[in-house]
């Protein structure tokens, strides 16, 4: 692969998406936009089962990123998956960075 233009992000959810996880997607990095979405039926068709709503949206990263440290970030809101792709300051030298983050997801009452 040359560069990496898009990722792919799965994410499965029960049914009123009370707890969501993210999942394994068949291929993650794509060299475009349009190969990711053309993917994606595939990716939740294989993805999808009875005891969970599955979404999946591809989401541009800029391909200068690549050998930077590049945060991605998801949410669930009304209008579906959404996803964050942004670029981070590196540690410093010797500095050991952890994160242990829970966000427990409330049905969105229409």
């Amino acid at each position: 692969m040359e560069h990496i233009a898009a990722i792919m992000l799965l994410v499965g959810c029960s049914h009123g998406s009370l707890a969501c996880e993210e999942l394994q997607a068949p291929q993650v990095a794509f060299e475009s936009m349009e190969e990711c979405q053309s993917a994606l039926p595939m990716a939740l068709g294989g993805a999808g089962t009875s005891k969970r709503i599955v979404h999946a949206r591809c989401a541009p990263i800029d391909p200068a990123w690549i050998e930077e440290d590049v945060e991605i970030s998801w949410s669930m809101t009304r209008d579906g998956l959404e996803v964050d792709v942004r670029q981070v300051s590196p540690p410093a030298e010797g500095v050991v960075v952890a994160e242990n983050t829970r966000t427990d997801i409330r049905p969105v009452m229409h």
